[in-house]
């Protein structure tokens, strides 16, 4: 029988209640993140599709330790280098995704360097970790077709005040937006 997603917020909550360090949290739920993932139809279907002319982001399961969100990437989508103010695991559902990882310097006067630490490529069932302090990066869909992916949070996102960089550095706010279906 196929791991659902009911069963994975279980199992997410138990976790979340035993677990308070950001690195134990995102190694457990990264391994149960791998089996839901390479059973796509385990996500309702309409939070497998984005609708027309926008990424696709909706929320699964919202509690006050974690959430679980679908994000559909349409080809060519793209978020610059971010940070997320919480623990996060990501899991690739279906396609494929790039993620950049940096290592962020404060220079002062609302700039940074960004280095480059790693980019990876990203198919389906591969499972990306964000921890404090290892959890600014971009993501991109380089290919034709949409990429659906499974995103775990340790806060809820909608509202958040966080930061994105432009490519030379320059801070800006970033406040994320509300899901589609709620």
């Amino acid at each position: 029988m196929a791991y659902t997603v009911d069963q994975f917020v279980g199992d997410l909550d138990r976790i979340t209640h035993e677990e308070t360090d950001a690195t134990t949290i995102t190694e457990r739920i990264a391994r149960l993140l791998g089996q839901l993932v390479t059973h796509p139809a385990a996500i309702p279907a309409e939070y497998r599709r984005a609708p027309a002319g926008q990424r696709g982001r909706y929320m699964l399961h919202r509690s006050p330790r974690f959430n679980v969100t679908s994000v559909i990437w349409r080809p060519g989508d793209c978020a610059g280098a971010h940070n997320h103010e919480t623990w996060g695991v990501i899991g690739v559902v279906d396609n494929e995704i790039e993620e950049t990882r940096y290592r962020v310097t404060e220079t002062g006067g609302g700039r940074a360097t960004l280095e480059r630490v790693t980019v990876t490529r990203h198919a389906a069932g591969a499972v990306s970790r964000l921890v404090p302090g290892d959890e600014v990066h971009a993501m991109h869909n380089p290919t034709e077709r949409d990429t659906v992916e499974i995103h775990v949070y340790g806060r809820d996102l909608a509202g958040l005040k966080r930061r994105t960089w432009d490519d030379d550095g320059t801070e800006r706010p970033l406040v994320s937006g509300k899901y589609l279906n709620c």
